[in-house]
């Protein structure tokens, strides 16, 4: 009898392994790195669980309207990663619906270590990347038509979805569409670590001015991840479709919050300008959307889709968030930029709040004007810098405006300027903070319109 079940257990045992090869599978590989030859290796990754105390905000630093909800933890917990483990150098191959599921993570740096021409580098790391995906799909494919293939592929595909938690359907057509779908849904991410880090450092002669003016606004310090978001905080940021500086305004939506842009200025690039605008913006769509996830995936979308879908889910659900939106929303209109854009965020919200452990090499008093205030200025006539400042001046004004092309110019009367340091009042207005507070940048020309100019 004992013989029996013995067999019986065997048989069954060997119809559930061939059911599902990942049955009882070793995953040691995920921690260990896989050498290749050439210029791209397969790397290990952290497991999303790592990231648990900062999504969870150990320390309390970031304001309870953003906390990471259940919803969104996956992906906010795939962006975490993007940000703050992997450099540019590396190219995550991952399912653009379900983030958990990470296929594998190219390490470039040994492409990068060569001496090449930086878009020459990324046009090779996209190629192979490329090829990598296209290799990826075949296998899923290969599934796809014989989903419970036990070739050496398909048991590596196979501990994968494990990992990842994912359980597979049991009948053979089900499968089949399953790998179909996994096929389609491949993407690849460059990695962003490298490029955040830099943007703290960039931001770091801002940060006191703009933490305290949001605050003053009554606005969450938490948008400061837009920025970083939209251009990694790169005041030089200039995007295909022709959004600029570090909040990637677009020509149209600046149009209402800066002054109009001329052939030799553009205040889109000047980061206190900009900073000013953007929270204006962001103000009027938490007032028109009345939740901050809404709002903060309106600077991305806009708020009409926002508005229509919301109206259309109004009669159904009384209290419509993002997390209703996106499953309900239209996905012409609302595609994977859209739907990611607050994940993002909150990802890099939680990124700032923890910046000093996440990434080495941050010193906050790199520059001994850090902890003062960005003042605001505008010229009273038309003038020339160098014969109205002294060089101090100068170096500060050239550092903190980006819209400035060419010191020598001739500005013309309202020019603005941001600095740290006060210029001479006969030449420069500077606009009050109560004015910062209450006025757009676009209508700062009213505030001179009774100012006289010294040319003395």
């Amino acid at each position: 009898m004992i013989g029996k079940y013995l067999a019986l257990a065997i048989v069954v045992s060997i119809l559930v392994t061939a059911s599902d090869p990942y049955f009882g599978s070793d995953l040691s590989w995920y921690e260990t790195p896989k050498e290749e030859i050439g210029d791209v290796r397969e790397t290990a990754w952290k497991s999303p669980h790592s990231v648990r105390p900062y999504l969870t905000d150990r320390d309390n630093r970031v304001d309870d309207t953003f906390q990471v909800s259940p919803y969104y933890y996956p992906n906010v917990a795939f962006w975490f990663l993007i940000y703050t483990q992997f450099e540019s150098s590396s190219v995550v191959l991952h399912d653009k619906n379900n983030l958990s599921l990470i296929y594998k993570v190219l390490d470039f740096s040994s492409l990068h270590a060569k001496k090449m021409h930086r878009n020459t580098i990324y046009v090779l790391q996209d190629k192979i990347s490329d090829d990598k995906k296209s290799a990826l799909r075949e296998e899923l494919e290969e599934l796809a038509k014989d989903p419970y293939s036990m070739s050496p592929s398909a048991k590596r595909m196979y501990r994968i979805l494990k990992q990842a938690n994912i359980d597979l359907p049991i009948k053979k057509s089900d499968r089949s569409l399953f790998f179909t779908e996994l096929k389609n849904n491949l993407r690849t991410q460059t990695g962003q670590k490298n490029f955040i880090r830099d943007g703290v450092i960039r931001s770091l002669p801002y940060q006191h001015f703009l933490s305290n003016y949001l605050s003053d606004r009554k606005l969450p310090k938490e948008l400061l991840a837009i920025p970083f978001l939209e251009s990694s905080f790169n005041p030089k940021a200039h995007s295909k479709v022709n959004a600029l500086g570090v909040w990637q305004f677009m020509p149209l939506i600046a149009s209402y919050f800066v002054p109009k842009r001329t052939t030799k200025t553009d205040y889109r690039s000047n980061v206190g300008v900009s900073s000013v605008a953007a929270s204006f913006l962001l103000a009027e769509n938490f007032k028109i959307m009345k939740s901050w996830d809404l709002a903060v995936t309106a600077y991305n979308s806009g708020t009409k889709h926002l508005l229509k879908t919301k109206r259309e889910l109004a009669s159904t659900i009384s209290d419509i968030d993002l997390e209703a939106v996106i499953k309900h929303s239209d996905s012409q209109h609302f595609g994977f930029a859209s739907k990611n854009f607050y994940s993002e965020f909150l990802a890099l919200a939680h990124t700032l709040a923890y910046r000093e452990e996440l990434f080495e090499g941050i010193h906050q008093h790199d520059r001994p004007d850090v902890d003062q205030d960005l003042n605001f200025f505008m010229a009273k006539c038309s003038l020339k810098l160098p014969q109205a400042l002294n060089e101090n001046e100068l170096d500060d004004v050239q550092f903190h405006n980006h819209h400035l092309s060419n010191l020598k110019e001739q500005l013309p009367r309202g020019f603005i300027l941001t600095t740290k340091g006060i210029l001479p009042k006969s030449k420069f207005f500077q606009v009050s903070y109560k004015d910062l507070l209450k006025t757009k940048p676009k209508d700062w020309d009213n505030l001179i319109k009774r100012q006289s100019c010294s040319t003395k």
